[in-house]
């Protein structure tokens, strides 16, 4: 009997040393993934920023399979998504992006534009407010101008002209602003006021896409730009 309990209690202590063992392989397999995943996610940012598209994006894809539970990586996923036109596939990333973290305002805010991109600008509003309402939101001004967009969009010119003025407010040298706002204005009727806006786009950044568009429309609305 002694001897039996013996064998039992030792049985015991190793089939618990070796669930324990499991348990810390497990937890280590788990840690170098994560490593894994984040030196893919770096790598491919290096590629992005030196529009390695295809390698980056292969990276992002592995680095979210690495970790599926990364808002960050689900983020950058869909923004290169975004950037390839497929606005769709982006947006399954920023949603489960902000599914993961509430309050990853620029998940939020990446999320409103793939729905624009499809044409469902009433879901990109609440979008865009829900970035903007968040306090880590680093880029309001981004959120206001987008959200003046859509606002635009579905024919509400008074939203639109509200959320173009405050995102001037928050950046008084943003080109695309008074250029959207110009364009908001004059659909009104409202032909002075839009040429300052206008005036106002191409004085701030005469080079951007935005500031030549400004001169363009001043032409067409009788001025030399």
């Amino acid at each position: 009997m002694r001897l039996s309990r013996r064998r039992g209690y030792y049985t015991s202590i190793i089939a618990g040393a070796l669930l324990a063992l499991s348990g810390c392989t497990s937890a280590t397999d788990d840690a170098v993934q994560k490593l894994r995943a984040r030196a893919l996610y770096e790598q491919a940012l290096k590629n992005l920023t030196e529009r390695q598209i295809s390698p980056g994006l292969a990276q992002l894809k592995e680095a979210v399979q690495l970790d599926p539970d990364s808002a960050i990586y689900r983020n950058a996923l869909g923004v290169v998504l975004l950037e390839l036109r497929k606005p769709a596939e982006a947006q399954v990333e920023f949603q489960k992006a902000v599914n993961l973290d509430p309050n990853y305002a620029e998940a939020q805010h990446n999320l409103g534009l793939a729905l624009a991109e499809q044409g469902r600008y009433d879901q990109a509003i609440a979008a865009y407010k829900k970035a903007i309402s968040l306090p880590l939101y680093s880029t309001p001004e981004v959120g206001y101008y987008n959200l003046g967009r859509a606002y635009a969009q579905t024919n509400q010119p008074k939203e639109a002209e509200d959320a173009l003025r405050t995102a001037i407010q928050l950046e008084p040298r943003m080109a695309a602003s008074y250029y959207q706002l110009g364009v908001v204005l004059n659909g009104t009727g409202r032909k002075d006021e839009a040429k300052a806006a206008f005036q106002r786009a191409r004085d701030v950044d005469p080079a951007s896409p935005f500031g030549q568009a400004a001169v363009e429309a001043l032409k067409t609305l009788g001025e030399g730009g």
